[in-house]
């Protein structure tokens, strides 16, 4: 069955590359694509909000099934699977599948923070960690 939603950086056919079968089959939404779009959509919500002050990911994320970055498509998978587990029971989520979306959402706060690169342009706007500046003048008349 296909996804109506075809215009996104990932898809329910990326998600079946990337997870077993049979835990796909077990999540049973395989009449319900509304909630794999959901979780796909979430997970690149996810994305552009870590990495869009430092990268240019809007441009990134407007590749659809050519080109993509393989590092961003597995951290976008992860989160998008752990998404799936949460609509179906947040309480039988297997610890693997924890372990990779705390990974992925660690390394996204690291990406943000410049601890480590993404393979992607960085973004037209200038980003520095360090701020500068100073109080407002004061005027002493007495």
């Amino acid at each position: 069955m296909a996804i109506k939603n075809t215009n996104m950086y990932i898809s329910k056919v990326d998600l079946e590359k990337h997870i077993q079968d049979d835990l796909l089959l077990g999540l049973d939404f395989t009449g319900n694509d509304e909630i794999i779009i959901t979780a796909c959509s979430q997970a690149v919500s996810q994305l552009r909000s870590h990495l869009s002050a430092r990268y240019a990911i809007t441009e990134e994320l407007a590749k659809i099934l050519t080109d993509r970055d393989e590092l961003l498509l597995m951290i976008a998978k992860d989160l998008a699977i752990y998404h799936i587990w949460t609509y179906n029971d947040a309480t039988s989520i297997p610890a693997s599948r924890k372990e990779r979306y705390t990974a992925a959402v660690d390394y996204l706060k690291a990406a943000n923070m410049g601890s480590v690169a993404v393979n992607i342009d960085s973004a037209t706007v200038a980003f520095s960690p360090v701020g500068y500046g100073s109080n407002v003048k004061r005027v002493n008349h007495y």
